[in-house]
């Protein structure tokens, strides 16, 4: 009980320092590859991705808190589809296991532009020739219980990024670890994450350094310009949830808060909530403070797997999240445990 308290008292103060040391200068388009920052779960998502710190009990923990993974007790599968922006599309997928060993997951993420028109400096209006960007990241995961509270668990991904009409394509591998711990004080859980760790991705054409042809003032320059190496977008993150509602045997207010630190832009905070009535409907809100874009988020879902015989858990849910001048994100997920 001593630790408990003295681990109360900790985990606010940590929050309270990480939102607190706002960055002087937001290095925004500092990095690349944000497909990787899109939330996959319209669970998460719902709950303003404030997610570090809870209990996850399927294959979709791999995305956000590897560690999380240890709480799967069957086999998995998830899928979910993110109606991102202009017309561009983003899916998900993750399957997992337990294991002697440990749990594991392998997953992949995937977005596509679709075709879009190209316009050099010449042709302003479109040259008639079109081009795809596409996104790809393939992983495995594995967690494991080092005690009856306290699991930590780590991510292993390819993450490639190409536009198909000029052969580019630029690849490294990234690193995510995670840990979860439960306190023993009610329901209390705390929550760590650290995503996307690697080296710089560069783009390529044919095995060689892709170059493009600059312009100064409108005149073509003599040498064509080499693409510079980029970084992942770093992130840490760590949170905290309490289940407000624990004692009562229908009803659960799960409230979640975490602090976010990205290598590219200011620090920020997720809160989210989680209402359940039977552990079959969920109706769930949440915000984003010190964003550029986003605010608002909330969703619903039903968990079909307590009035159907299909699955032991086979859950169906949706959120819709609001970025401002930008619109609004909408997206879908099913898990299913056999």
């Amino acid at each position: 009980m001593v630790m408990n308290r003295h681990i109360i008292r900790i985990i606010p103060a940590l929050l309270i320092a990480l939102t607190m040391g706002q960055q002087d200068f937001e290095k925004v388009g500092t990095s690349g590859a944000h497909f990787l920052d899109i939330s996959p779960d319209a669970r998460v998502a719902g709950m303003a991705n404030s997610v570090v710190g809870t209990k996850i009990t399927d294959a979709s923990a791999a995305f956000y808190n590897p560690a999380a993974l240890v709480h799967m007790n069957r086999l998995n599968f998830f899928f979910s589809r993110v109606n991102w922006f202009a017309g561009i599309n983003y899916h998900s997928f993750s399957w997992g296991m337990k294991t002697p060993i440990g749990n594991i997951a392998v997953h992949m993420r995937q977005l596509s532009t679709g075709d879009i028109g190209e316009t050099t400096v010449l042709e302003q209006q479109g040259t008639g020739r079109s081009f795809v960007w596409n996104d790809l990241a393939l992983g495995v995961s594995w967690a494991r219980s080092l005690t009856d509270r306290f699991s930590f668990g780590a991510n292993l991904s390819l993450i490639k990024e190409s536009v198909n009409l000029y052969n580019y394509d630029a690849s490294a591998w990234a690193v995510d670890i995670g840990t979860l711990y439960i306190t023993g004080f009610r329901s209390l859980k705390f929550g760590m994450s650290v995503r996307n760790f690697g080296p710089e991705l560069d783009f390529e054409q044919e095995g060689k350094d892709a170059t493009f042809d600059d312009y100064h003032n409108g005149e073509l320059l003599p040498e064509p310009e080499s693409y510079r190496p980029y970084h992942m977008p770093l992130m840490f993150q760590v949170g905290i949830s309490y289940d407000f509602f624990e004692k009562l045997p229908n009803h659960k207010l799960m409230v979640a808060i975490d602090a976010v630190h990205p290598n590219d832009s200011a620090e920020r905070l997720h809160l989210g909530m989680e209402y359940s009535f039977i552990d079959i409907l969920f109706l769930r809100g949440g915000a984003y403070s010190n964003h550029n874009s986003a605010s608002f988020m909330g969703g619903i879902g039903l968990d079909l797997g307590k009035i159907t015989p299909v699955a032991n858990n086979f859950r169906f849910d949706m959120a819709v999240s609001n970025y401002g001048l930008l619109g609004f994100v909408k997206q879908f997920t099913i898990a299913m445990s056999l």
